[in-house]
């Protein structure tokens, strides 16, 4: 069993410097939380409001309802072409294409774009699994082999983080991240080890499966560890304030509970053809879902 290990100078920095130097985020009261998840409700309830308003401005010419086993209602209606779109000739002027303007960019542009294009491009679907909230087992594949590795740091706090770059790759990360207990470790054949078996002073990883000599395959680990070391403080500040909204979010849906789901409104239209001039396609879809 191989240890890898490293410890960033940032991480360094960050703990000489005080915590609102570091962070410009600040933790989430129950109250503020709620506040936010209360307006954001509001302006859902007014958008749908709006295109509710915009879809009863049309002339219905037909309509069909009908009833999905959740109980939610669909409603489709056939309704007049609005009075802005329809044929229309196309005319010569029209198809010319617009000159493209012309970009100047700075030498020091230049090469920023040179060195962008220049890195390896790296897509790295992680599945985490935190132990106790202080040991994370990760699993994730590479060139068709399968990795796992128990490192040091709970990947909660890096829920946030979809994209790194680095000095020579550009990481986008999807990641699949739940909680679990050892007492009940749902890889029954696996001994998770215990936090005291890794450096308290930086972030470490465990190679338990997969060629441990095989760089390439853990550099988004690696970067993933070093956005960790360098963000510390302010990842714990973005957790709590994840936390802080879900916790709005369910308090909000209890007071507020749905009883069946709102209904699905699809508008379409068939626009007329005139001879001598070109139409628009054949039929074309409106504005839908009341409930969106």
């Amino acid at each position: 069993m191989l240890r890898r290990s490293f410890i960033s100078f940032a991480l360094i920095a960050s703990l000489l410097l005080p915590l609102s130097a570091v962070c410009a985020l600040e933790e989430l009261t129950d109250s503020e939380a709620d506040t936010i998840i209360q307006a954001q409700e509001q302006a859902k309830i007014a958008r749908k409001a709006e295109r509710i308003a915009e879809l009863e401005k049309v002339t219905v010419k037909s309509e069909g309802r009908s009833t999905l086993p959740n109980g939610q209602e669909v409603i489709i209606r056939e309704v007049e072409p609005p009075p802005n779109v329809g044929p229309r000739l196309v005319t010569h002027t029209e198809s010319q294409p617009s000159a493209a303007p012309i970009l100047s960019l700075t030498p020091e542009q230049i090469t920023s774009l040179q060195a962008q294009a220049a890195k390896e491009n790296v897509v790295l679907m992680l599945s985490a699994t935190i132990y106790d909230q202080s040991v994370s087992r990760l699993s994730w594949r590479y060139e068709g082999s399968e990795f796992v590795a128990f490192s040091n740091i709970d990947f909660n706090l890096l829920a946030g983080a979809h994209s790194i770059q680095t000095d020579t790759h550009d990481f986008s990360f999807f990641m699949g991240i739940g909680d679990a207990s050892t007492k009940d470790n749902p890889y029954a054949n696996e001994t998770v080890p215990h936090a005291s078996n890794f450096s308290a002073a930086r972030s470490e990883y465990t190679v338990m499966q997969g060629d441990p000599e095989h760089q390439a395959a853990f550099a988004g680990i690696e970067a993933l560890l070093e956005h960790y070391d360098a963000n510390l403080p302010e990842l714990k500040i973005e957790h709590q304030r994840r936390q802080a909204l879900t916790a709005a979010r369910k308090r909000y849906d209890a007071k507020h509970p749905k009883e069946t789901p709102e209904p699905f409104i699809m508008q379409f239209w068939i626009p007329e053809k005139r001879s001598g001039v070109d139409s628009s396609p054949p039929s074309k879809p409106s504005l839908n879902s009341a409930s969106n």
